[in-house]
């Protein structure tokens, strides 16, 4: 099965290397986009001299977690976003119809092209900013390939459960609902004791991006036990069956585009 993964997304890249110029201004944007984002840490603390207790360079640790899963989930797992035009095509139909798994079938669609470059400024950035901060040691290097596993684990299942809400509403192929949730995540680009306790339960339990970036540099800094470092796994793991108990269930509930 991995090796027909591996080699279908060979063959996406194939395929959107035949326009060139498009291929390169894609992966152009993605660093483009990543680099001005990283812009406003700069710019708030060339006037504050922390933030709720973090530097600078842990903030940019935080960026470079969250950059690499959103750009691993982009590139592996970018038929996820495609789900609901295939529903609203009929093209879901030919997924339920070969002997496969339809997840497998999902996730295995389509790449991003932005995905390369965005991990790719993620996965500069992070030993970069580990070395900044004396983290760049065994037990840290060890410890940051696990939560870069975790969180790509754990964003593709907040993305796989946004998007399976087309299985029950009818959006002509298009819904908000993923995006929306894709956006509140953005806000674990900080710290989350700059927010309210309603907003940290959110980004915590119920949309947790807090598990992909802030707290394995709480871990990494010493902020937070070690133990948590089963919580994240936990979490990964915990979400990732219940995302893929949804999926099977809006599956169930799946009517063809010909009935």
């Amino acid at each position: 099965m991995i090796r027909i993964f591996l080699e279908m997304k060979a063959q996406y890249i194939k395929t959107e290397m035949e326009y060139s110029a498009n291929f390169w201004m894609m992966l152009f944007s993605g660093v483009l986009t990543r680099l001005v984002s990283m812009a406003a840490p700069f710019v708030i603390y060339s006037n504050l001299p922390d933030i709720a207790g973090w530097k600078r360079d842990e903030i940019y640790l935080i960026l470079s977690f969250l950059f690499i899963a959103e750009g691993l989930c982009s590139v592996l797992f970018e038929g996820i976003w495609q789900m609901p035009a295939m529903v609203f095509d009929g093209k879901f139909d030919c997924i339920l119809s070969r002997p496969v798994s339809p997840l497998f079938q999902v996730i295995s669609y389509g790449m991003g092209l932005q995905g390369i470059s965005v991990f790719l400024v993620g996965a500069v950035s992070l030993p970069v900013f580990l070395k900044r901060l004396d983290l760049f040691h065994p037990l840290g290097v060890v410890l940051s390939l696990f939560f870069v596993l975790c969180g790509t684990l754990l964003c593709m299942s907040i993305y796989l459960m946004g998007n399976c809400v087309v299985f029950w509403f009818d959006a002509g192929g298009r819904t908000t609902i993923p995006y929306t949730v894709s956006q509140v995540g953005q806000y674990a680009r900080y710290p989350l004791e700059i927010y309210p306790n309603i907003m940290r339960f959110l980004l915590l339990f119920l949309v947790p991006y807090g598990f992909i970036c802030v707290v394995p540099v709480e871990i990494l800094r010493g902020s937070a036990a070690w133990t948590e470092c089963f919580g994240v796994a936990g979490v990964s793991a915990v979400f990732f069956l219940v995302a893929r108990a949804v999926f099977y269930r809006g599956i169930r509930h799946y009517e063809s585009v010909g009935m």
